[in-house]
């Protein structure tokens, strides 16, 4: 896809008023009609089919609760799901229309698989206010499917980046080969921060319509400090500054972007630092309780940044736990095992994130994030 037509899909879905979607729609359906009559090449006739075939798909998604079906903007005017499966099987007649019928197909299993959805129940939920819990995408890759169901952040580190690269070498060695000529006096590291840099504007940018909507309570996306420098706060410190820059250059504005930073010795020093500068952090490799309140205490003394996380990592210790407990002959250790993080996350929530009271802190200024889930106990 083109980024013509994706800022085109996102235009429709973000930007436009729920009462000129019908007539917009209209307009840009009739542009693709002219596109594929005219088109001398099955090239550009693809991408006119395939814009649409994404559209279809993205009326019966999550993505229209941020904006076209928001009643608390926009009142009796927003949309309702009957309007919106009536503008999106518009489309998918035109795709048979055009001798289309496989795209069409496709992009109904993609809806039907949207419908049924337990992830995208929960972030209409959440939308609704029924439930307070948002969830994001652990992968650096496929995003905009993930946001279809309700990704409302992305997660990314340097293995993650690698696999991005590696799912479309073709692109992403382009890129890669650019930075190279354009920075030939980067070392190493240096080169590697501005590949990653790449790979996480891809994700801020289809996050932020998302970020802007709901005034920069959400749409982030989770960039790692190199992990070679985990003990170094400094080193850091300063890489942190150093992409916070190219990112806010490139956004045209305040990132959309929290920085990973290591539950360590260093890693205080450094969320010390970096969120004082309105640098957003998310605190990873947190596997216990005096980890998540030494840094809630160091985010609440020191932030000016609007949003913070504080990551528990579920699995990575319920694995161990479970190893440990089978070792020692417990017979019911693989249920045991779920309660070990969820007796932490618990305890956390009561602590740091209640309304202060004997016992409890009632710092609010970061979020708890669970992360490596294993099952649907860590939800």
């Amino acid at each position: 896809m083109t980024d013509r037509g994706l800022k085109a899909l996102e235009n429709l879905m973000f930007r436009t008023a729920p009462q000129d979607l019908a007539e917009e729609l209209g307009g840009w359906r009739e542009e693709l009609r002219a596109q594929y009559a005219g088109a001398a090449e099955d090239e550009l006739r693809g991408e006119a089919a395939e814009l649409l075939a994404e559209n279809a798909v993205d009326l019966q998604s999550v993505l229209t609760e941020w904006n076209l079906k928001d009643a608390y903007r926009h009142g009796d005017l927003a949309l309702t799901d009957e309007q919106l499966a009536e503008e999106s099987e518009k489309g998918l007649a035109q795709l048979a229309e055009w001798g289309r019928p496989d795209l069409a197909d496709n992009a109904r299993a993609q809806i039907a698989g949207i419908k049924s959805s337990n992830l995208a129940k929960l972030t209409r939920m959440a939308l609704a206010g029924d439930v307070n819990t948002f969830w994001g995408n652990d992968y650096a890759a496929g995003l905009r499917n993930a946001m279809r169901r309700g990704a409302a952040m992305v997660t990314t580190n340097p293995v993650l980046v690698n696999i991005a690269r590696t799912e479309d070498p073709a692109y992403w060695t382009g890129v890669r080969d650019k930075l190279q000529k354009q920075y030939p006096a980067f070392d190493p590291v240096q080169l590697g921060y501005a590949l990653t840099i790449q790979v996480v504007l891809e994700n801020a940018r289809l996050l932020r319509p998302i970020w802007e909507l709901t005034g920069g309570d959400m749409g982030y996306v989770s960039l790692q400090l190199s992990p070679k420098e985990a003990k170094n706060a400094e080193a850091m410190v300063e890489g942190a500054r150093w992409v916070w820059e190219r990112l806010e250059n490139s956004l045209g504005g305040v990132p959309n972007c929290v920085f990973k930073v290591p539950g360590t010795k260093a890693g205080i020093e450094v969320v010390e630092t970096i969120t004082a500068e309105a640098m957003g952090v998310n605190v990873t490799v947190n596997f216990s309780l005096p980890q998540q309140i030494a840094f809630a205490g160091a985010i609440e003394n020191n932030s000016t940044a609007q949003v913070c996380y504080r990551t528990q990592m579920d699995g990575r210790l319920d694995d161990p736990v479970g190893d440990e407990l089978k070792a020692a002959g417990v017979s019911d250790w693989e249920q045991v095992k779920t309660w070990a993080t969820t007796a932490i996350r618990q305890r956390e929530y009561k602590m740091i994130c209640l309304p202060p009271t004997e016992g409890r802190l009632g710092i609010d200024s970061s979020i708890p994030l669970p992360a490596s889930g294993r099952g649907p106990w860590n939800i």
